[in-house]
């Protein structure tokens, strides 16, 4: 069959490096905060927040705005009174656990010294916060919400308006109060780099910044405790050399890509995108939007894609851009199962099935003295005997009550039990042709004593591209 020979090539084909990669889609809001860079974009899981930022030189001029973009829609938060002081190079966090955005420091109006002061808004006003400890005033710090600690957390940062003395500290924010950290290792003193955070993983990705001497090019992750460095054979920069600070920077869940996008190594803005995998980065094509330096870059749970907004490049920019997969992967459970002694067996893939990746599927409930056995199909709705669900106790008496075929068998791999557990990974071959196929999949077990035969459920991977 076609439909076999495909798969057993799916099967076989050994990985190649990435033909496909997520793309950008200049958006046109109805409104839409004016030109700005010094921006960070944060996203309260619905949208993009976004405050300040520098909106003209020559002479410098400051906004105090928040502005909040939904995937469509920009709209204009800002309360009539008890505003923040205007500032752009702040460092910004979304509290999940008590939904608040918090603020610290930047660089303001005032030319003798950066800010110090501590924000949150509550989604209708802002309060200022006065703690009896604190980070020193500084700008170009970065921020990020801890999931394993409860807490935001802040590293770094410049602590003079001439952007010359560079601080390496480690700072808890609670609500409440401010608390330095002593981790058994940490990123040398730098500023002007940022996290981004990995909610499955629960740590934080810092790449790079800059201290007095220039762009730095290192990887390091925040666990909640410690700082580690992670060992790249790739680094971020430009023309090849590597270094990267002034960037935007997020997580993106839907494709489990750290992204980051522009930023500058000796000045000249860029336009370039690098994703980092865990393992390594990867550079990925430029543009088309224009090159920039501190814009506005966040993922947003709710719509699955990245919005950039606004930065500097060769002047100050206000478009607003999406960047995303046309070609993602989803992984659809269906149907039922039926029990064997250690219940319905189950099935999921907790890495979706991406060309050029492992797909992983999982299996639970599996009976320790079964033979459990993971079928694969192209189709749901037929196999060579007729229509699905298909009874299979038509077939083999011994199939419990309610066991259904619900995948074309097309072809089929035997896995080992661990404990109740069982798993298999399908290397999918980088072939852009692949995208958009569906493969379905059900795991079916023998029990090794009784010869009783019970099944999983079904479920539906979409071959897609990161």
């Amino acid at each position: 069959m076609r439909t076999a020979a495909l798969l057993a090539t799916v099967i076989s084909t050994m990985l190649g490096n990435l033909v496909a990669q997520a793309t950008w889609t200049q958006l046109a809001p109805t409104s839409s905060p004016s030109s700005r860079a010094g921006t960070v974009g944060v996203s309260d899981g619905i949208g993009m927040l976004t405050f300040g930022g520098l909106v003209l030189n020559a002479p410098n001029t400051w906004s105090s705005e928040l502005w909040r973009f939904d995937g469509a829609n920009w709209t204009n938060l800002t309360p009539a009174t008890g505003t923040p002081p205007p500032r752009d190079f702040y460092g910004a966090a979304w509290d999940i656990g008590r939904g608040r955005y918090v603020l610290f420091g930047g660089r303001g109006t005032s030319t003798t010294a950066n800010l110090g002061d501590t924000w949150e808004w509550d989604g209708t006003s802002w309060a200022q916060i006065t703690s009896a400890t604190s980070p020193s005033p500084r700008q170009w710090s970065a921020m990020t919400y801890d999931l394993t600690l409860g807490k935001t957390v802040l590293f770094g940062g410049n602590t003079n308006l001439g952007g010359t003395s560079y601080v390496g500290d480690t700072w808890t924010w609670d609500g409440t109060t401010w608390a330095q950290l002593a981790p058994a290792a940490s990123p040398s003193i730098r500023a002007r780099g940022f996290f981004s955070y990995d909610p499955t993983r629960l740590h934080a990705i810092y790449y790079g910044g800059r201290n007095s001497a220039g762009a730095l090019s290192d990887t390091w992750k925040w666990d909640g405790t410690n700082w580690t460095l992670i060992p790249t054979v790739t680094r971020p920069g430009s023309l090849g050399v590597s270094g990267l600070f002034a960037y935007g920077c997020t997580y993106d869940l839907t494709r489990d890509r750290h992204v980051i996008f522009g930023g500058t190594r000796t000045g000249a803005t860029l336009n370039t995108v690098w994703e980092f995998d865990g393992i390594d980065w990867l550079q990925r094509a430029t543009g088309p939007l224009p090159t920039r330096t501190g814009p506005s870059f966040c993922y947003i749970p709710s719509t699955g894609k990245n919005y950039c907004f606004g930065g500097f490049g060769a002047t100050f920019l206000g478009d607003t851009w999406q960047y995303q997969s046309n070609a993602l992967s989803t992984y659809v459970t269906f149907g039922s199962g039926c029990a064997g002694s250690s219940g319905v067996p189950t099935i999921n893939s907790p890495t979706g099935a991406w060309i050029g990746t492992p797909f992983r599927t999982e299996c639970g409930n599996v009976s320790p003295l079964s033979l459990p056995i993971l079928l694969f199909g192209f189709s749901n709705t037929t196999w060579s005997v007729g229509p699905l669900p298909f009874p299979l106790g038509a077939i083999y008496p011994q199939a419990l009550p309610g066991c259904d075929l619900l995948v074309s068998p097309d072809t089929s791999v035997v896995l080992g039990v661990v404990g109740t557990t069982a798993s298999y990974s399908l290397a999918l071959p980088n072939d852009p042709t692949l995208l958009g196929i569906v493969l379905h999949e059900q795991l079916a077990q023998l029990d090794g004593i009784t010869l009783a035969l019970s099944v999983s459920g079904g479920a539906s991977a979409t071959l897609g591209a990161r």
